[in-house]
């Protein structure tokens, strides 16, 4: 059976492909393969849900970009299709001094890249914090904010039945072969289609492989978060500066529309892409909690869940970027990848997905 489009993987940036598409096209037919019983089951379902304003990242790289268009688009996307997304802001503070030049960097870092809505904070919004956080000094992002992950994956799922886009869920690719068209088998069917779009996340360079593009690697980051069991500061996020030597942004505060606080996420590099917690998971995340925030004892927190980052390398050298394959970088006709879709990428989707129109 020869379709139109073929999307595989079932997690935000695949299902905002297929929306894309349907929105291009009444008439084409689009399938999306995803192997796990649940779209949004994997990277995209197992992060903060932070909603990032742009600060970290360098000037005029993808993540710089797509953040910046992704945050704006998803306060239209939410709208459309009723998804919840609290508009919080997040406080970056400093602990000491070192941290203090740090904070400053950071904060030209986030001028440079033209965020919108920050500003330092005064003795009196620091003297506020100081209940809840070692501080010394802070600015605040009020762009950032936090999705409703699982009702985002719901609503986007909904609207693309809705849609008659094909979700085909708990089948994996097993084959695909290209000459006039792609020829895609999987563990229940076997489709061609015109156009192929990889969205696999962390298993996305295994995909193309199958298509003999070898020149990236990927490596996984597992990321933990712990629960915290008694009530705390909820009004915004609360980030450490990050720390020069972490895979990440450090581990800081999440909440969503219950409130309940997590702490999370610490980094560990991992070869098993699975979502278990070690048993030491609280123990190795307590002493940087403790750090950084006050009056937590460790019997106030327990094991949540974790999540899996899928990183890159590229001819053997990290690649800190995301990377978007279109035929000009890898030589396919009607092949486009997205590789490296690791935080900030859930802030990005909605705008890294726009490339399927133009």
């Amino acid at each position: 059976m020869l379709v139109d489009h073929i999307i595989i993987g079932g997690g935000i940036i695949g299902l905002l492909v297929a929306r894309e598409l349907r929105k291009k096209s009444q008439s084409s037919t689009i399938v999306l393969f995803e192997k796990s019983p649940f779209l949004g089951d994997m990277a995209t379902g197992r992060n903060s849900g932070v909603l990032h304003a742009g600060l970290y990242y360098p000037t005029n790289s993808l993540k710089h970009y797509h953040c910046l268009m992704g945050n704006h688009l998803w306060d239209e996307l939410s709208s459309e299709l009723d998804i919840y997304l609290n508009r919080c802001g997040k406080y970056v503070f400093a602990t000491n001094t070192k941290e203090k030049t740090i904070l400053s960097e950071l904060y030209k870092q986030a001028h440079k890249n033209k965020v919108p809505n920050i500003s330092q904070c005064g003795p009196a919004e620091i003297e506020a914090l100081q209940s809840f956080v070692n501080i010394e000094d802070a600015f605040f992002s009020k762009s950032t904010g936090v999705l409703d992950i699982a009702d985002a994956v719901k609503k986007l799922e909904l609207w693309l039945e809705k849609n008659d886009v094909h979700l085909l869920k708990g089948d994996q690719v097993l084959e695909i072969k290209k000459e006039k068209t792609f020829k895609v088998t999987t563990e229940k069917e076997s489709l061609t289609c015109e156009n192929l779009y990889n969205c696999a996340g962390g298993f996305a360079i295994d995909l193309r492989k199958k298509l003999g593009l070898d020149d990236f690697e990927s490596y996984w980051v597992k990321g933990n978060y712990v629960r915290l069991k008694k009530e705390f500061y909820n009004k915004s996020l609360l980030y450490p500066v990050p720390q020069p030597e972490l895979k990440g942004l450090g581990v800081h505060t999440v909440f969503g529309r219950d409130g309940i606080i997590y702490f999370g996420p610490d980094t560990e590099d991992t070869t098993e892409y699975d979502h278990k917690q070690s048993d030491q998971t609280i123990e190795k995340m307590y002493p940087v909690i403790k750090e950084q925030f006050k009056g937590i004892e460790i019997s106030d927190l327990e094991m949540a869940y974790c999540g899996i980052r899928p990183k890159i390398k590229k001819c053997g050298n990290v690649y800190s970027d995301f990377f978007i394959g279109t035929k000009e970088q890898h030589g396919i006709d009607n092949y486009l990848e997205f590789l490296g879709v690791e935080s900030p990428g859930l802030t990005a989707a909605p705008s890294l997905v726009k490339i399927v129109t133009q």
